[in-house]
């Protein structure tokens, strides 16, 4: 009702809710702690953490209120992919031009060009 009815009057509230019950509850598992070996308190810690990894990386990747992230890695490699006047440029770069003349002909540079893609 909090999301679909924002301005409804809340009647029922719980006393001293806002500092003392947080608080009490809190006490009250460090008591519950205090009493447990060193070894279970530890695996308590542990798993907590590991808990709260999870549930706080869950919030921030599935919240509704969070920008969606632009994905500028897909169109830098997208330009780093080699096309085909980028390869044929290369061979005339690296093979010297007299060479390129006499030993490449058309029929050949499709074959390279199929061999490469």
């Amino acid at each position: 009702m909090r999301f679909t009815h924002k301005d409804m009057q809340r009647t029922f509230q719980v006393p001293f809710g806002s500092w003392l019950i947080p608080t009490l509850g809190s006490l009250l598992c460090i008591l519950l702690l205090a009493g447990e070996s060193k070894v279970t308190a530890y695996r308590f810690l542990v798993w907590t953490a590991i808990g709260q990894i999870f549930y706080f990386s869950y919030g921030f990747w599935h919240s509704k209120r969070r920008p969606p992230a632009r994905d500028h890695s897909v169109q830098s490699t997208s330009e780093l992919l080699p096309t085909v006047e980028s390869i044929m440029m290369e061979v005339k770069h690296t093979v010297p031009q007299s060479d390129l003349a006499s030993d490449i002909s058309d029929n050949d540079t499709e074959e390279i060009t199929e061999y490469y893609f």
